[in-house]
């Protein structure tokens, strides 16, 4: 459509640029790391709106542990934030910063919520 011309009815103005992806995605793990941090969001979402029994007894159903170990609580954590996420290649780990994922070449860090911290400080 040129400049100044009125569009018809039902009519839709298109305009594509290419870009060039600075990363192309090596494998399928790569493909899917958009819906591993949806889940991962959603599980760090509803571990952190609880108070600090309710993370406690969370933690404490899918670790099977109540050791005051500094150790054992950061596992603990990890398997309750993994619980329900398929992380279809990629890997968990922590971090100084956060929740570390890691799948060949690439990684990142995802924050964590407040009451992490007071979970892990054992407080």
């Amino acid at each position: 459509m040129t400049p100044g011309a009125v569009p018809s009815p039902g009519a839709i103005a298109l305009s594509i640029d290419w870009v060039a992806m600075p990363h192309l995605p090596h494998d399928i793990s790569d493909l899917y790391l958009a819906p591993v941090l949806l889940e991962l969001e959603d599980q760090l979402e509803e571990l952190g709106s609880l108070d600090a029994e309710q993370l406690r007894f969370s933690v404490g159903l899918t670790s099977a542990s109540t050791s005051d170990d500094l150790e054992d609580r950061k596992a603990g954590l990890l398997r309750a934030i993994l619980d329900a996420v398929d992380l279809r290649g990629w890997e968990a780990t922590w971090d100084v910063r956060g929740l570390r994922l890691t799948h060949s070449s690439h990684t990142f860090v995802l924050g964590l919520p407040p009451n992490f911290a007071v979970f892990l400080a054992g407080n």
